[in-house]
């Protein structure tokens, strides 16, 4: 499934290259906080994207909250209650918490070795899977005025107009991550949590034979040590 562009070939939207450090240096004891991260190794990255979801649970107890309050003072001063009022209150407080236990899960998931990556949709649409190569992703400011929020990572739709925002952070920073952990040919970016790994995919990579990057850059991405670094370079040519 491929996402239909907006602003032509190109125009728009962040390419698929790796032209810069990655300074998002995931550590090991970072990925054992299901709040953030589920899951990050050689074969999955896959990233919790439900907190803006939380805010639902806490909308829902707070409009209850506020209708439990607004009840006792109405009856400690004997005042007539506003039914339409609390029925408005109640139903906001319902839907909210309802939808915080009955929504889909909101992940990001980049698949390494299949090269697809998996992110939601809007409340209870189904998360989208499309191969890496074909995710348009672009800035998104999502509002304006004294005290806008920073821009973020933006995922397009396949209709091509909506979109999802993922990661969170830098722009540039969260797209190198990604195409760089989504290129396999490369070694696995910088950070603690990877380390385990890094020896079992550079066996992986050159048991294929080191195939040369499938997304271009102009950052080198070396490997751990400079022996391994040399043995890619006789075998591989990069």
């Amino acid at each position: 499934m491929k996402i239909k562009k907006r602003y032509g070939k190109h125009g728009g939207y962040l390419p698929h290259c790796v032209d810069r450090a990655v300074k998002r240096h995931i550590k090991k004891e970072e990925v054992n906080d299901p709040e953030y991260y589920i899951r990050v190794d050689d074969k999955y990255f896959i990233k919790n994207e439900a907190i803006a979801s939380d805010s639902f649970k806490y909308a829902g107890f707070g409009a209850f909250g506020f209708l439990l309050l607004a009840l006792i003072v109405a009856t400690l001063k004997n005042e007539s209650i506003n039914y339409f009022f609390v029925s408005l209150f109640f139903l906001v407080g319902c839907l909210s918490i309802i939808y915080y236990y009955t929504h889909q899960k909101k992940e990001l998931i980049l698949d390494r070795m299949s090269g697809n990556i998996t992110f939601p949709n809007y409340f209870y649409g189904k998360a989208f899977t499309i191969p890496f190569k074909d995710c348009l992703a672009a800035w998104s400011m999502k509002n304006v005025g004294s005290a806008p929020t920073p821009p973020s990572l933006s995922l397009l739709h396949p209709n091509g107009y909506t979109s999802t925002d993922v990661m969170g952070g830098d722009v540039l920073e969260d797209w190198t991550f990604m195409v760089w952990y989504m290129d396999k040919n490369r070694p696995l970016p910088p950070g603690t949590a990877f380390d385990e790994y890094r020896l079992q995919d550079f066996e992986r990579r050159k048991a294929e034979g080191f195939p040369k990057p499938l997304y271009p850059g102009s950052f080198a991405t070396p490997e751990r040590t400079p022996s391994q670094h040399k043995e890619r370079k006789i075998i591989g040519g990069w």
